[in-house]
């Protein structure tokens, strides 16, 4: 045994053997080396504890070897992006299962490894979902990140831009180095400009000393600008002749400062339209869109919301020790059903709402944001379950000066919650979302005053 450790400790790679009990029986050096973790912090310990999104329920047979993309935990927290080999070995009275571990920069290494059916992966460096639209994601990531071409990923808001960038960067030969982000409209022009470039010394008020610039920082790595499309004509020339020479100049410096980034944008906007209407220009859009990616709204791939909702559990229950384990079938059908204009981050914090409210094991319709309640009594489902939960609990003030839930609301649904509530106009008011003040407006404007 002995001499097989020496050998496994020479191996380029991690090594891992965990028990049926899913608890780690050995590991190598690699691992204690990457992680920063003692040997005596991980043995017999979960393998949650280094690894923690990784399902081993599915797809194990005996003498299978099945590989996986996911994360190791190091000791400071951070997420280290690696592939993950299984194979389950039986054993007299138990059996156990070797896990081979690579780092995602060095997955050349599994070439000759069978690879897992792109169709079984729900996912992908930090992006979850099944569907057919998010394995065509996967595949797109997989081929951007195998160059250095500059990437637009266009898409609405909460849909997952910035982890689609950052999956670019884990997947190509560039982790392990700098991925830098930047919110362009989040900073004004001329401190975009310091922030991109960099300062020298004296060049404004304030310039007390050289600054390096998001440019020079990610060197050899990859810079990630969000909300391109709300830079200014000036930023988009400066930012052009960055792409083309490849050399950043500093404010208030000459020297001209050679880098190596990858370049990935982001934005919300339709770039060609701005381009038609002149407020973006054509050559910048040109040098970037040489890989576009698009980022399907969740309405749009609707059969990944279980996936993601089981994801964000398992997150927000790390987070707060909270043991709570799902979504109650009704609010399973309510989320199932809505339409998602915030995308993935609003079910993110509907989930994260529901922990803070929720005193059970799972998530009841009575934990869900008043808003989305409201909507799914419009849409009719699950009314009457709702209509009497919205009965016990007071209305928030500020529900009440929302002009919005009153205005849209028509006769027809008007007629149906009064029938629905015997005529009791506090009640019907509760279910729209409304005082009782704005109902008796809005009837009077219909006529039913």
């Amino acid at each position: 045994m002995i001499e097989e450790q020496i050998i496994l400790n020479q191996m380029p790679c991690g090594v891992l053997v965990i028990n049926k009990e899913h608890r780690i029986c050995y590991l190598n050096d690699w691992i204690i080396e990457v992680t920063g973790f003692s040997r005596k912090e991980l043995e017999s310990s979960s393998l949650t504890k280094v690894i923690n999104d990784l399902s081993l329920n599915d797809n194990l047979n005996e003498n299978g070897i099945i590989p996986y993309s996911c994360n190791m935990v190091t000791l400071s927290g951070n997420d280290l992006p690696v592939h993950v080999t299984v194979r389950t070995v039986p054993a007299p009275d138990m059996f156990y299962i070797y896990l081979c571990v690579i780092r995602a920069k060095d997955s050349n290494f599994m070439e000759e490894l069978p690879l897992r059916d792109a169709a079984s992966r729900d996912h992908f460096f930090g992006l979850y979902g099944k569907s057919q639209k998010m394995q065509e994601l996967y595949e797109f990531i997989e081929m951007a990140a195998e160059t250095d071409s500059n990437v637009v990923i266009q898409g609405e808001s909460g849909t997952g831009k910035e982890l689609a960038a950052s999956a670019i960067h884990h997947a190509s030969n560039r982790n392990g180095k700098p991925f830098v982000r930047v919110n362009c409209a989040a900073l004004t022009e001329n401190l975009l400009e310091s922030e991109l470039f960099g300062h020298a010394k004296g060049a404004f008020t304030g310039a007390y000393s050289d600054h390096k610039g998001k440019f020079e920082y990610a060197d050899k790595g990859t810079i990630f600008l969000d909300e391109i499309g709300e830079i200014s004509p000036s930023m988009q020339v400066k930012l052009l002749r960055v792409l083309q020479e490849r050399v950043v100049t500093r404010v208030g410096d000459n020297r001209e400062i050679p880098i190596d980034v990858r370049v990935i944008t982001a934005t919300n906007k339709n770039l060609r339209s701005l381009v038609s209407k002149d407020k973006f220009r054509e050559d910048l859009f040109y040098r970037l869109n040489v890989f576009p990616i698009h980022m399907p709204a969740l309405r749009e791939r609707s059969t990944d919301i279980p996936i993601l909702i089981d994801h964000f559990v398992k997150k927000f229950r790390t987070r707060t020790g909270k043991q709570i384990e799902s979504c109650s079938a009704d609010v399973m059908r309510i989320l199932m059903a809505y339409c998602w204009p915030g995308n993935v981050r609003e079910l993110e914090n509907i989930i994260e709402h529901g922990f803070i409210l929720c005193r059970s094991k799972e998530i009841q319709v009575i934990d869900l944001p008043h808003e989305l309640r409201v909507s799914a009594v419009r849409e009719g489902i699950c009314a009457e379950k709702i209509a009497g939960v919205m009965q016990t609990i007071p209305t928030s003030p500020m529900h009440f000066k929302k002009e919005s839930n009153r205005l849209s609301i028509s006769r027809e649904m008007l007629e149906q919650e009064l029938a629905k509530h015997g005529g009791n106009k506090t009640a019907t008011a509760r279910t729209l979302g409304i005082s009782k003040v704005a109902l008796w407006k809005k009837m009077k404007k219909l006529g039913m005053e």
